[in-house]
C-alpha cells in the first residue's frame, strides 16, 4: 500500500493520463449503441449516395504537348507556351461558355434552365487538366454518354488551340515588329551618317534596308497565318466503358464522418446527463429550458 502511494506522489501525471484514459474508454464503452447505430446510418446514407444518386459517367481523353521554342534572334516566326498557359486556356470562363453554347448545357436534364455560372460550375467537375514533369498535358472530360465525352473533347482541344494560336501570333508579331524596327533604324542611321561624311551609301546597304522594309510590311499580313503551338500526341477516342465514381471512397468516407459525428455526441449525450448530479449545472439547465420555451 506504501508502495502505490509513493508511486502516486512521484508520478502523479501518469496517474492522472491513465485515468483521462480511461474516462474515456467508459464514456465510449457506456454510449456504445448510439455510436453504432450513427455509424451504420452515416454508413447507409454513404451507400444510398453512392449507387443510387451518383450519375456515371464516360471519360474522354486528349493528350497534347506545347511547343517551348522562343522567339530567334533574327525574328523567325516561333513561339513559346509554357504548359500551365495552355491549362489555364482549358479551364477560363472563355472556353467554358464556348462549350456550354455549343452543346447546349444552359439546359437541364428535366427541361428546364440553368444559370451560366452553375453551368460553368458543373462542366469544370467534369473537365480536369494534369500536366506531367515531360509538359505533356492530358485533358480528360466527362459526361454521360461516351459520344458526348468524346465530342467534347475534341471540341476543347480544337478551341484551346484556336485560342493559343492567337495568343502566339500576338506574341510572335509584337517581338518580330521590336527586332525589325530597331534593325531599320540601325541601316537609316548608318546610311544618314555616310551622307553626312560626303560619300555615297552602298547599295547593300540599300538593298538590306528595302529587305527590312519589306519584312515589316509582311509581318503586318501575319496575322493571316496560324503557328504551331501545341502538339497533338492522342486524340480524343470513344470511351467504351464507364469511368470510376469513387463509391467507395465516398462509403468510406461517410463511415468516417459517422464515427467522427458519433463520438461528439456520445461526449455530449454524456456530460448533459451527468451534469443533472451537480446543483449549480442543474440550474443552468433549468434557466436553458426556459429560455428555449419561451
Amino acid at each position: 500500500m506504501s508502495n502505490y502511494s509513493s508511486e502516486q506522489e512521484l508520478y502523479p501525471e501518469n496517474c492522472d493520463e491513465e485515468m483521462s484514459i480511461l474516462d474515456i474508454l467508459i464514456v465510449l464503452a457506456e454510449q456504445k449503441k448510439l455510436i453504432i447505430g450513427t455509424v451504420l446510418l452515416f454508413t447507409l446514407a454513404g451507400l444510398l449516395y453512392a449507387f443510387f444518386l451518383t450519375e456515371p459517367k464516360y471519360s474522354s481523353e486528349v493528350q497534347m504537348m506545347p511547343l517551348t521554342s522562343s522567339v530567334l534572334d533574327n525574328g523567325d516566326f516561333a513561339v513559346q507556351m509554357p504548359g500551365n498557359i495552355v491549362g489555364g486556356v482549358i479551364l477560363s470562363n472563355a472556353t467554358l461558355d464556348v462549350v456550354i453554347d455549343e452543346f447546349g448545357l444552359l439546359k437541364t436534364r428535366g427541361g428546364g434552365s440553368q444559370s451560366r455560372i452553375t453551368a460553368r460550375r458543373e462542366l469544370e467537375k467534369d473537365i480536369k487538366v494534369d500536366i506531367d514533369k515531360n509538359s505533356v498535358i492530358t485533358l480528360k472530360v466527362d459526361a454521360s454518354e461516351p459520344e458526348t465525352a468524346m465530342k467534347m473533347a475534341g471540341f476543347i482541344y480544337n478551341k484551346t488551340v484556336g485560342t493559343l494560336e492567337e495568343m502566339g501570333i500576338t506574341a510572335t508579331v509584337s517581338n518580330k515588329d521590336a527586332y525589325l524596327e530597331g534593325t531599320i533604324k540601325k541601316k537609316i542611321n548608318e546610311i544618314e551618317k555616310k551622307s553626312s561624311d560626303g560619300g555615297s551609301p552602298k547599295i547593300t546597304s540599300l538593298l538590306d534596308l528595302y529587305t527590312m522594309l519589306t519584312q515589316y510590311d509582311e509581318n503586318r499580313k501575319i496575322k493571316d497565318k496560324s503557328p504551331m503551338v501545341i502538339q497533338l500526341i492522342s486524340p480524343a477516342s470513344l470511351p467504351d466503358e464507364k469511368a470510376p465514381q469513387g463509391r467507395g471512397k465516398i462509403v468510406v468516407l461517410s463511415a468516417l464522418l459517422g464515427l467522427f459525428c458519433a463520438v461528439m455526441l456520445a461526449f455530449a449525450r454524456h456530460f448533459w446527463k451527468s451534469s443533472d448530479e451537480d446543483a449549480a449545472t442543474a440550474e443552468k439547465k433549468k434557466r436553458l429550458r426556459m429560455l428555449l420555451r419561451s
